[in-house]
């Protein structure tokens, strides 16, 4: 079977997968709350501003760019809907991950049988 075409049954496959549909539902969910994303906006600009603060030994504004931040980040952190979203993105991505080392495993043996 040649390769694109193996690839596009793994994708389509994965694609159907309860834990990637589940993620999929749960980013959607969240991309719609224009509210965390407004916030994690600002939380990364904060981000941003302190690193250039500290470049230019600014750094009461660094601080105080990075308590901005900090405080963005513990309200992103402590929301239920955000909670979810990475819960089932780490099923998903741990469902890749385990796909990928097995391929990774079979190509290894494959290799290995070929050089005896």
């Amino acid at each position: 079977m040649p390769y694109r075409e193996s690839l596009h049954q793994l994708i389509a496959a994965l694609e159907k997968h309860s834990s990637v549909i589940a993620y999929k539902e749960a980013q959607q969910h969240l991309l719609q709350r224009t509210d965390y994303n407004q916030k994690a906006y600002q939380m990364k600009r904060h981000q941003q501003d302190t690193y250039l603060f500290r470049q230019i030994a600014k750094d009461k504004a660094a601080e105080e760019s990075a308590f901005k931040a900090q405080q963005l980040r513990e309200d992103l952190d402590h929301q239920p809907l955000i909670d979810d979203y990475r819960d089932k993105m780490q099923n998903a991505s741990d469902l890749v991950r385990y796909i990928t080392g097995t391929i990774e495993d079979e190509l290894n043996k494959e290799f290995n049988d070929g050089k005896d």
